[in-house]
């Protein structure tokens, strides 16, 4: 290698006067191409060091990174907004079933027959229906399902089934209840067995006219009548929830599908057990049950009444029994009408229809409160969206609550019910919602909703019929007012008054037990097992739900 020195290579040494001037020269003295390729090397030389610091860099945030891989999905538990649960969601593995996948329930055992003495009038004061071979006492006894006392006060008639007696009931520790459910009060004013053989009455009409599978008809019903037929047919969208309402006749007094207890009807002759009555219609009721939850199909423009209903129902058939049978298809039947709810508002005809309506929402509450009562699983955010559409629709002057809006007009149905008299219906239906919800004794709409209500009490006839008002004010009034306020003493003595005579006797033959239909605003909606059904449980409201408020009403 050849080692010349800077003379010799043709470059100047530094001169004296500093080494800026003798580079100069030398940039000045040396060849262009020599130039550029010292500057390529020192751009080289820079890249190289940058890309080394830059590997560095990413090699130091990639060993800092965590590596993220493919997880399983974490179920996260159920809302904490949870009202009256106790226990984790309901495991549907737990119910028995058959090899078709259908609930099992067991059969009837015969019981000792009932000796009963007809007349037009009722039943004669020595009778005792279905009484348990344990006797009759105050308290649920140790006997299968549930007892009921049908005397009152004052009374030396008394029916009682599976262990209960007159007087005041409550829950005990029997083999079908569930012991917190709920109390049945029958400390409250009616007029003694009249009403009760009213609803026993009811209550063989319905047996009487169950198909075959469990349910009931709306509009085919009459092919079980016997003696004659029965009119007043509806409309065959409705069977889902005239069976829910024919179920719910059943538990309102006691009576489940472990029930023993039979009777002979006095129309046909057969012997009715009322165990096996239960039973058939809460099977069709669970068979109706989609994969959703949601019952009794999606036919027809107002499935959610269906579905409502019969998710009341079941509801309280789980609440009453306790049966693993029926805590799942329960709990989903509460679920979908939670999901069908609108959200943060309340429901209508179908599934989040994008509308709401003070009717259907009357119905869901009922199913919701039942639901909360037995154990299962409901959302607070349920009732607070129901309670926000029962304020937003309640005129706050004088707290009539309307339909579809607030100052909604009289609801009626062209060619059908246009010429009946309106009645604060919704009013009563929304007083219902805030005391199941809110447990407010000073909320001024209840005040305001009852006087409403007592200057419109029940009248029969001459279109001022409405067995729809009737059910939902009695409710409301037992409800704020208690069994021994003087509110719900009046409208409940109207009540009866309209019920007890338009009821048919014994003379009219497969009628027997039934209110006509052509009388009543809705009648034609859901026909006389309708009619029957929510008059039987109008007669039932002192014993279907205790008074919140315990009997006594805030001042």
């Amino acid at each position: 290698m050849s080692h010349e020195t800077p003379q010799e290579a043709g470059m100047e040494a530094p001169q004296e006067g500093g080494i800026t001037r003798w580079v100069e020269n030398q940039v000045r003295n040396t060849p262009w191409w020599m130039i550029s390729i010292a500057f390529h090397l020192i751009v080289l030389a820079g890249m190289t060091v940058i890309t080394f610091k830059e590997e560095v860099r990413e090699m130091t945030v990639a060993a800092l990174t965590p590596v993220h891989h493919d997880l399983p999905k974490i179920e996260v538990e159920r809302p904490t907004d949870i009202v009256g649960s106790k226990s984790a969601r309901p495991d549907s593995a737990s119910a028995t079933r058959s090899d078709n996948n259908q609930p099992v329930l067991d059969d009837c055992m015969d019981f000792p027959e009932a000796k009963v003495n007809i007349s037009d009038n009722g039943i004669d004061g020595d009778t005792m229906l279905g009484q348990s071979e344990s006797g009759l006492s105050a308290d649920w006894g140790e006997g299968h399902g549930i007892g009921r006392g049908m005397g009152g006060p004052g009374s030396n008639k008394t029916m009682g089934t599976g262990g209960g007696g007159g007087g005041a009931l409550r829950f005990g520790n029997g083999k079908g209840g569930r012991g917190e459910f709920r109390k049945r009060d029958r400390n409250g004013a009616h007029d003694g067995t009249v009403a009760e053989n009213a609803v026993t009455h009811g209550l063989w009409w319905l047996a009487r006219h169950q198909e075959s599978n469990g349910a009931w008809s709306s509009a085919a019903f009459d092919h079980n009548c016997a003696a004659g037929k029965c009119d007043g047919p509806g409309y065959n969208d409705y069977d889902a929830g005239v069976t829910g309402l024919s179920v719910l006749a059943f538990l309102g007094v006691g009576y489940t599908h472990l029930s023993k207890e039979t009777y002979v009807d006095p129309v046909t002759k057969k012997k009715i057990c009322y165990g096996d009555v239960v039973r058939s219609g809460i099977k069709w009721l669970l068979a109706s049950q989609d994969a959703e939850g949601c019952f009794g199909g999606r036919h027809g423009s107002k499935y959610m009444y269906n579905h409502a209903i019969a998710a009341l129902a079941m509801a309280e058939a789980y609440g009453l029994t306790d049966s693993p049978i029926f805590k799942d298809a329960a709990q989903r039947g509460i679920d979908f009408l939670c999901e069908a709810q609108m959200p943060y508002k309340a429901w209508r005809y179908s599934k989040r229809c994008e509308d709401n309506d003070t009717s259907v929402t009357g119905w869901a509450v009922m199913a919701l409160k039942s639901a909360d009562i037995a154990k299962l699983v409901v959302p607070r955010s349920a009732f607070e969206g129901a309670k926000a559409w029962i304020l937003e629709c309640t005129d706050e002057s004088y707290y009539r609550t309307g339909y579809t809006a607030k100052g909604t007009g009289k609801v009626v149905v062209q060619g059908k019910n246009e010429d009946f008299e309106d009645h604060p219906s919704l009013t009563a239906v929304g007083m219902l919602c805030r005391t199941f919800i809110d447990h407010n004794q000073k909320d001024p709409a209840l005040d305001g909703g009852a006087k409403l209500m007592m200057a419109d009490t029940p009248v029969y006839g001459g279109k001022k019929t409405d067995y729809y008002y009737w059910y939902y004010g009695s409710l409301a009034l037992f409800q704020w007012d208690g069994p021994d306020g003087k509110f719900f003493q009046a409208w409940n003595q109207s009540m009866t008054n309209a019920l007890i005579p338009s009821q048919h006797g014994m003379k009219d033959g497969c009628a027997f037990g039934s209110w006509d239909v052509n009388v009543d605003r809705w009648g034609f909606e859901g026909g006389r097992v309708y009619t029957t059904a929510i008059n039987t449980l109008n007669l039932e409201v002192y014993y279907r739900y205790a008074s919140v408020f315990g009997g006594k009403r805030g001042k």
